[in-house]
């Protein structure tokens, strides 16, 4: 009903009484970033993170959080603790994938395009970042393989052009 700050309120008193409570630290940190209060959003998913390790709401969020504050760093090191843990989420592989890729750490984001390719293997954008990883790497029939692989998918027409131009590229290589 907007009645924000009583939500609030009652959202940090349900998780003084059960620091564990994950819908009711989602609830709260999406309510404080809804009120542009990223500082206090974060605060609360990195208590929540240490609260309920592994809790991949919290991992992506925070991570999110990290990066739009330029902690980047801090963001790689938080979701390779994650992928550490029990079954990794694909769209959690994906995502430290590309902040390797964005670290030009190529090598460790085709490991992790690949891990998240393999759990869901029609994500034409992540096929499109392997390849861009492989070029960077110049392992140019790796490269056409992925850059391929992003046709038949269901990825925007104008990732699916680029990959089409980093393949006329590549059959130059």
């Amino acid at each position: 009903q907007r009645q924000m700050a009583e939500a609030e309120q009652g959202l940090r008193a349900a998780l003084e009484a059960s620091p564990r409570h994950t819908a009711a630290r989602d609830l709260l940190a999406a309510l404080l970033l809804e009120r542009g209060r990223m500082d206090d959003a974060r605060q609360v998913l990195e208590q929540g993170v240490t609260a309920v390790p592994g809790q991949a709401s919290f991992v992506m969020l925070l991570a999110r959080i990290y990066v739009e504050q330029n902690a980047e760093p801090k963001a790689i090191a938080l979701l390779e603790r994650q992928r550490q843990g029990a079954k990794p989420d694909p769209d959690t592989l994906a995502f430290l994938a590309s902040l390797y890729q964005r670290a030009a750490r190529h090598s460790e984001a085709i490991a992790a395009f690949k891990d998240a390719l393999n759990l869901r293997p029609m994500e034409g954008k992540w096929w499109l970042g392997l390849g861009i990883s492989q070029e960077a790497e110049q392992n140019w029939n790796e490269a056409r393989f992925a850059y391929e692989r992003v046709r038949g998918t269901n990825v925007e027409s104008r990732l699916e052009r680029y990959a089409e131009q980093r393949l006329a590229i590549m059959r130059t290589k």
